[in-house]
């Protein structure tokens, strides 16, 4: 009833067979993990990617905006620079006026007065 050298190698055999089996699907499992490691890391790597993109696309976007406003700021400014320049020169040009008739007037008697 013991068991025969037949029985018993192929018992031994048989483990090892097993085992051998075992390590193989390991290494498979292994080297396919890897492999869909590699595959997601890739992946992650163009999302990355994109999202910089993304970023600097939207950044560079809200610049333009920003200097769009900023220009037309400053437009509306020089605009009412303008505006204000031109104001002060009929000011001036009336009052310019005013004191040179003023002068006038007293340098230059007007109507029946006589000249002294």
């Amino acid at each position: 009833m013991t068991a025969g050298p037949e029985h018993g190698d192929g018992g031994a055999l048989g483990s090892v067979r097993e085992l051998e089996e075992a390590l193989e699907a390991t290494s498979t499992a292994k080297t396919d993990a890897e492999s869909q490691l590699r595959e997601a890391r890739a992946e992650a790597e163009a999302i990355l990617a994109d999202a910089r993109a993304s970023a600097a696309s939207a950044a560079a976007e809200r610049r333009e905006a920003v200097l769009a406003a900023a220009d037309a700021d400053v437009a509306q400014i020089h605009r009412r620079g303008d505006e204000r320049v031109g104001e002060l020169r009929a000011k001036a040009r009336e009052a310019r006026e005013s004191a040179l008739d003023a002068a006038l007037a007293y340098i230059v008697p007007v109507g029946d007065e006589p000249v002294a």
